[in-house]
């Protein structure tokens, strides 16, 4: 009898493991498709900067092309357009600043502004500016000699802001 108890006893154990198996079978495929969730993509700095140097150059390519003057990197029309195209990103907002402030606070004559959102790369953006007639023609406008260049990555897009200025 000690036997045969031992063999039901065997025979028990034997059953918890099989239920405990096929129960972790039928759990296990909902523990491995829960994953932690995805963290949101920031660039990096160098990203962002890479980004905002390209729009730079992908519109002096174009006012090359249309025998337009280089324009020169300006820490004054910068300013501006980090202060404005954070303010864009973070809001959702979308319209243009009042230029009346950049006028003043960079001894400018002229300055205009583009705008774009959506956009995955700085070439997209400029394509996009240049396919419209007022966007156009402030990249190409022959009296501004000095661009600022805010890209901002938020909500997984691109804010971008261009202020143009003649000092």
């Amino acid at each position: 009898m000690g036997s045969n108890s031992r063999l039901v006893g065997s025979n028990s154990r034997l059953v918890v493991r099989r239920l405990g198996l096929v129960a972790g079978l039928l759990v296990g495929p909902g523990l491995v498709v829960t994953a932690a969730p995805a963290q949101a993509y920031t660039p990096s700095t160098a990203t962002v900067a890479a980004y905002e140097a390209r729009v730079i150059y992908q519109i002096n390519v174009q006012r090359v092309k249309y025998a337009r003057g280089k324009l020169a990197a300006g820490t004054c029309p910068d300013k501006y357009s980090e202060t404005w195209g954070s303010y864009l990103a973070r809001t959702g907002k979308f319209y243009h600043q009042s230029l009346t402030p950049i006028l003043r606070g960079c001894a400018a004559t002229r300055a205009s502004e583009n705008l774009a959102r959506g956009y995955a790369t700085a070439d997209s953006t400029v394509a996009a500016w240049m396919a419209s007639s007022g966007h156009r023609a402030n990249v190409l406008d022959g009296r501004v000699t000095r661009i600022g260049v805010a890209a901002v990555y938020s909500g997984g897009r691109w804010t971008v802001v261009a202020d143009f200025t003649r000092s």
